[in-house]
């Protein structure tokens, strides 16, 4: 398993370094890798292999208000990004869930929290290596409209690509298409969450709703111009580890329609990874920087996947530490037993969403291109298909 990860490593290190590069190139002599609780198999990797890819680095809640303004004003606006810039900047695309709106304006809509963030702060996410956010939430208009317009110009004039919300139901069904490697990878962002009226119409502005109509249509479009189609939702439990039965059927419903990852997020807390047809499903990616001392929100990751033709290629997860009171508001890259925390904690969450483990003991997660056993890949398609029809 080791030698396997030090050799793709090297391998996609093309890639990671040069985001213009096309492809990757694979050099290597028959190598091993051996799935938990199975035997090791060979691996024939064909000398001089050139590999079409692209790398996603998705986190999770971005909400860089309330708490995390002292600490920017004493620190600037790039300190709660300082620890984890590079590894975001190390993929091609980065992606994360903006949360709160970017205003200093606007009617406060009656909940329980409402979010706002001043604009220019907004420099501190170009600056971090993310690429794109998606804004299909349930505080994006916590100060209504006029939250949301002033949000978009701010967006707008950074050049940070957005999904997922509009002044009506056209514009938040549109995708964003970030390029990369000569490759088009296209983003849909949806909200399953409440206050229904942040649920936009044709005539008023909101958020990205699914139905079983539009998500097909606007996969469909996409699947036409794009080359990788990534759907994101805000769903599930806030507080709670395992997916309801609802994200699991619109996730599954999505990579049905042709998307070839899905992103999660809303509970504020990790969530297992399923592999569904050969693509990659994060039920949660947790919190990110968010300004919160929550107890319960104290792990989180950065979860890389490189996307091939076929699919998922292979994942890694990068554990984070986002306990406030110990990072004060910059999420931390973890390593050794607590990093290995993290990671068992996420095939716990995960064990009752596969037919078998699908992350090993390093954080990775392997695609069919890199399984040797046929048999392997296609009890996991029976299995699937079987969880599909639930």
């Amino acid at each position: 398993m080791k030698k396997l990860v030090i050799l793709l490593l090297i391998a996609v290190n093309f890639l990671n370094c040069q985001r213009a590069n096309q492809s990757v190139q694979l050099e290597s002599p028959h190598i091993f890798k051996k799935y938990p609780g199975d035997a090791g198999y060979r691996i024939p990797f064909l000398s001089q292999q050139t590999i079409p890819l692209v790398s996603i680095a998705a986190v999770g809640d971005i909400m860089l208000g309330h708490h995390t303004i002292h600490y920017i004003q004493t620190y600037g606006v790039d300190y709660p990004f300082d620890s984890t810039r590079q590894a975001l900047r190390q993929s091609d695309i980065a992606f994360g869930n903006l949360e709160a709106p970017f205003t200093r304006t606007g009617t406060k809509f009656e909940k329980t929290f409402n979010f706002k963030v001043p604009p220019e702060y907004v420099t501190g996410i170009t600056r971090s290596g993310i690429d794109i956010v998606t804004l299909a939430n349930n505080h994006i208009l916590d100060y209504g409209i006029e939250g949301l317009k002033n949000t978009l110009t701010v967006l707008d004039s950074v050049g940070l690509a957005y999904c997922g919300a509009g002044l009506n139901l056209e514009q938040a069904r549109k995708p964003a298409i970030i390029e990369r490697n000569g490759l088009r990878v296209a983003f849909l962002g949806y909200s399953l969450t409440f206050p229904e009226e942040f649920w936009a119409t044709k005539s008023r502005g909101g958020t990205n709703y699914p139905t079983e109509a539009s998500m097909r249509a606007s996969i469909q479009h996409c699947d036409s111009i794009a080359d990788f189609i990534v759907v994101t939702f805000h769903w599930g439990a806030e507080g709670k580890n395992f997916p309801k039965d609802y994200q699991k059927q619109y996730a599954r419903l999505a990579i049905d329609l042709g998307a070839d990852l899905v992103l999660g997020h809303h509970p504020h807390v990790l969530q297992g990874l399923e592999v569904y047809k050969n693509r990659l499903i994060a039920y949660s990616l947790g919190n990110f920087t968010f300004s919160s001392y929550s107890r319960r929100a104290t792990e989180s990751m950065i979860l890389k996947v490189y996307l091939v033709e076929e699919g998922l290629f292979f994942a890694k997860i990068i554990p984070l530490s986002v306990d406030n009171y110990e990072t004060e508001f910059q999420p931390r890259i973890v390593t050794g037993a607590r990093a290995r925390a993290v990671i068992k904690n996420l095939q716990t969450y995960s064990e009752p969403l596969n037919p078998r483990q699908i992350i090993d003991d390093d954080g990775y997660i392997w695609g069919s291109r890199l399984a040797l056993s046929d048999s392997y890949y296609a009890a996991d398609e029976k299995d699937n298909s079987s969880n599909g029809s639930n």
